[in-house]
This record gives C-alpha cells, sequence and structure tokens, in this order.
C-alpha cells in the first residue's frame, strides 16, 4: 500500500516533523486560491500519485516531457501548472510500466535549500533488524557517506544517544543537531505507531530561515497493520487498487507484489517469511506472495490461484500451504476447480502438509493438470527455481 505525499505530510506533523504549508487542489481554481492564502510565491505544484521519483518522471502526453514536480512564479502561474497536470499520465522511474493518472495536486511554499539531507528507518530482512541511516545529498555523483546504526524495537521512543550519534555524523552546528534529534524522534514514533517496514524523509532540507523541512518521504506499511488499523485503512486511496489489491483486502488475504517471476501463495506470515528466505538462498525471484490465512479453503485456494495466474511475468508458481485443521484433499480440489477454469502451461509446484496430504498428493497426480508435488518445502522451492530456469 502506497499513500500520497500529502497524506504522509500530515503523518509527519503529526509526529512533530516540520512541514512547508501547503495544500491539495482537485482543480485548477481551487490550486488558484490556496496559492493566493498561502501569499508566499514562489511556489512548488506537484502531482499526488502513489509512487516516487516524481521529479524524475514525466508526461506521456506531453511533448516537452515535463516533470510531477514544477516550480511555479505567481497564483496564475500556479493555475496553469495545475492545469497542465491534472487528467495527465505521469511515468517514474520507480513505476516505468505504469502510468498514473493525475487527480489532484499538492501546492506548497517553495524555500531556498542551504542543505539538503536523507534519512531512512528500516526494516533490513535479511538479517532480521531494524536500521536508522543518515545521508547528506551532494550533487557529486558518487554522493555523500551513508551513516548507519542498528536499532532496537523494544524502546517506545529513539533513544537520544543514538539519534546525537547519527545527527554528529553530519556536518551540522551543536544547535542544528538538536533539531535533527527531535526530527529523528518524530521518525521514529511514525515507525512504530504505523507498524512501518520503511519509513523515511527525502529530502530533508536545511532552508534559508535556518529551519528544517521535510520536502517529501514516505511509508512502507506492513501488510499485516493495513488490514488492523481502521486510521491506515482510511488512507487507502481505492481507485488506485489493482484489481489484486482490491480481492486481497475484500477476501482478508494479505498480498506482496514483487518484482520476480514466480507466484508464490502461502497460509501465515511465518511460512511467508521462510518462503522468501529460501528464494533468496537458491537464487530464485518471487513475482508476488499471497497469504491466505490460517485455514484455507476450497474457495480461497480458487481465487488466489487465478489472482497469481493473472499477475505479469509470470513463469511459475508455487504453493506452499500448510495444512494444520483445514482439510488438504478440499485444498487441492480447489486448485483443480480453478486450472481447469484456465488454460495453463506454466510448472506449478505444490507443497501440502497436514491432514489427508496423502490424499491430496493422490488427487492431485490423477488430476491429469501440470502440477508437481514436493513433501519438503525446501526441495519445493529449489524444484520451481529449477524448472522455471529451464523455460527461459
Amino acid at each position: 500500500m502506497k499513500i500520497y505525499e500529502y497524506q504522509v505530510k500530515k503523518i509527519f506533523s503529526k509526529a512533530g516533523i516540520p512541514i512547508l504549508k501547503g495544500a491539495v487542489a482537485y482543480t485548477p481554481n481551487e490550486a488558484y486560491d490556496i496559492s493566493q492564502k498561502l501569499g508566499c510565491a514562489p511556489y512548488i505544484v506537484k502531482a499526488q500519485v502513489p509512487t516516487y521519483l516524481r521529479s524524475k518522471g514525466y508526461f506521456i502526453e506531453d511533448e516537452k516531457k515535463k516533470t510531477g514536480i514544477r516550480k511555479a512564479l505567481s497564483c496564475k502561474a500556479v493555475q496553469k501548472e495545475t492545469q497542465n497536470m491534472l487528467f495527465k499520465h505521469l511515468k517514474t522511474p520507480v513505476d516505468e510500466d505504469k502510468a498514473f493518472e493525475v487527480k489532484k495536486v499538492y501546492i506548497e511554499e517553495m524555500k531556498k535549500s542551504l542543505a539538503r539531507y536523507r534519512f531512512a528507518i528500516y526494516i533490513d530482512f535479511s538479517v532480521q533488524n531494524v536500521f536508522l541511516t543518515a545521508q547528506e545529498i551532494t550533487n557529486d555523483a558518487t554522493g555523500a557517506k551513508v551513516y548507519k546504526t542498528q536499532l532496537k524495537l523494544s524502546k517506545k521512543e529513539l533513544p537520544q544517544l543514538k539519534a546525537m550519534q547519527i545527527a554528529g555524523k553530519l556536518n551540522l552546528k551543536r544547535g542544528q543537531q538538536k533539531k535533527i534529534v527531535k526530527i529523528l524522534q518524530g521518525l521514529y514514533q511514525v515507525f512504530i505507531t504505523y507498524q512501518a517496514f520503511e519509513v523515511n524523509i527525502d529530502p530533508l532540507i536545511l532552508a534559508d530561515d535556518n529551519k528544517f523541512y521535510a520536502m517529501s518521504g514516505k511509508i512502507d506499511f506492513d501488510p499485516d497493520a493495513v488490514s488492523a488499523s481502521k486510521e491506515i485503512t482510511a488512507l487507502l486511496d481505492l481507485e488506485e487498487e489493482t484489481p489484486n489489491e482490491r480481492l486481497a483486502r475484500l477476501n482478508n488475504f494479505r498480498y506482496l507484489p514483487l518484482d520476480g517471476n514466480i507466484g508464490c501463495i502461502i497460509n501465515g506470515s511465518g511460512l511467508g517469511m521462510a518462503t522468501l528466505d529460501l528464494f533468496h538462498i537458491y537464487g530464485g525471484k518471487p513475482a508476488c506472495l499471497f497469504d491466505i490465512g490460517g485455514e484455507p479453503t476450497k474457495e480461497m485456494m480458487a481465487l488466489s490461484f487465478k489472482a497469481v495466474l493473472s499477475e505479469p511475468n509470470i513463469e511459475g508458481i508455487l504453493i506452499n500451504i500448510f495444512g494444520g485443521s483445514a482439510r488438504c484433499d478440499i485444498i487441492a480440489e480447489g486448485l483443480i476447480a480453478a486450472a481447469k477454469e484456465i488454460s495453463v502451461g506454466i510448472p506449478i509446484v505444490v507443497r501440502i502438509d497436514g491432514t489427508n496430504e496423502q490424499i491430496a498428493s493422490r488427487i492431485l497426480f490423477e488430476s491429469g493438470l501440470p502440477f508437481t508435488v514436493q513433501k519438503g518445502m525446501d526441495e519445493a522451492v529449489r524444484y520451481i527455481i529449477h524448472a522455471v530456469q529451464e523455460i527461459m
């Protein structure tokens, strides 16, 4: 789930992270009125789409390929730039295969930047730890050094010493370091409160008024937190949902889109993490992860199977289910029912462990459909990776 810049800034502001004055506009006239109320030319007009690197993107309808973030010297210019952006389609380097229709813009005051910084707090799943990073953004192509420190999630707030250690690495005066400490503590508060995988400020500027402002940032939510928190769910823009995101939300699945070529259906977060770890170990690339919950039914299996097949770039599917109290033979029947509805021409590896697993294996084998059953999770992951590599 990705949210808009103006939503991120609202969350930042609540946590005490300073932002510039700004507001959302849905029409050119509304943008004009907002800029007049701000009364602080020049302005910045920012396309609001749920992606990043808008300043390096371009509108596909624009012959000059102008970006999604533009300077405006007057209220009239704000109105014109808003007109030029609304209902056009923006492509960015982050989502090159998708263009986002701009339905709203964010009008913000503009400040001269004396220095720019990047801060992030994130979970590194490869080592199962949380880290805080800081970097001064320079014009040098190689970039400035990234400073990094490990955090303990048991703390309710970011320890001041940790924040001071990071702030002290940057080229800042002592008074400025104290301001950075407060900003980092606010960022950590957002990370904990919203159960995020990552939060960042990119960039944080030191303006010519000697104050810091978060110009942009992002919050990557834990999928479990999205479904469990009404506050987070309220941020969701239903119009920007993909069909599989909508299917997952309506059926209480957890859906994680990735950038590989093997679709994965699992039941349970722990099993999902273990599956992704094995892909990493054996050099496979998952395309998505569908977590259908602890007690999958025949209908759930059918829905998730068809959803994974609809994903782009799918060249193989791994189904890794721990049956528990659910009957594996019923799960197998759901898979067969779905496969009969759709022509399947890619390898499908199934690992089902639980009640009636032997009956399920026989049902899948006798179906005549392209299911390969593996008893162990390790073997199943290796098999699907090898099978996909063979047909590439």
